[in-house]
């Protein structure tokens, strides 16, 4: 090997003359986000393959690759929780304007018609805190 080849493997390599920024650690707000979309993902895959809804199965896909991009710090993963958040909420309130319109919740008294909305209440409260989540760490560009 050349003196050129071996200074230019040197320079290559060596740490002090180019060093790689440390990885960051990955902060708790993604990391709890991250948990509810793994969660989410598990939900639609299963329900998808049990009761042969592929469109679940899809979200279910979809959810796992925002997962791994988010945990793996990747700035674009934002724009698939914030889809999947919008997808949540749109179908969350075209159920309740079905069920509206033909006339489900017009012999249930108003408290059992709140309890029964509160599980999906729960799951949207979920959605928005992980695109809370997502939008303060990979939001903003990062300070040069």
């Amino acid at each position: 090997m050349t003196t050129l080849g071996r200074n230019a493997r040197q320079i290559i390599y060596d740490v002090s003359v180019n060093p790689r920024p440390p990885p960051r650690p990955t902060p708790q707000g993604i990391l709890v986000a991250v948990a509810f979309l793994a969660l989410y993902c598990a939900f639609s895959v299963w329900h998808g393959v049990t009761y042969r809804q592929w469109p679940m199965l899809a979200i279910g896909l979809l959810a796992a690759i925002a997962c791994v991009a988010a945990a793996s710090m990747l700035r674009w993963s934002r724009f698939l929780v914030f889809a999947l958040s919008i997808g949540l909420a749109a179908t969350w309130l075209y159920s309740i304007y079905a069920a509206a319109r033909v006339g489900y919740f017009g012999p249930i008294s108003w408290h059992s018609i709140i309890v029964s909305l509160m599980p999906d209440a729960a799951m949207l409260i979920v959605a928005a805190f992980c695109s809370l989540m997502v939008q303060r760490h990979f939001g903003t560009p990062p300070a040069s």
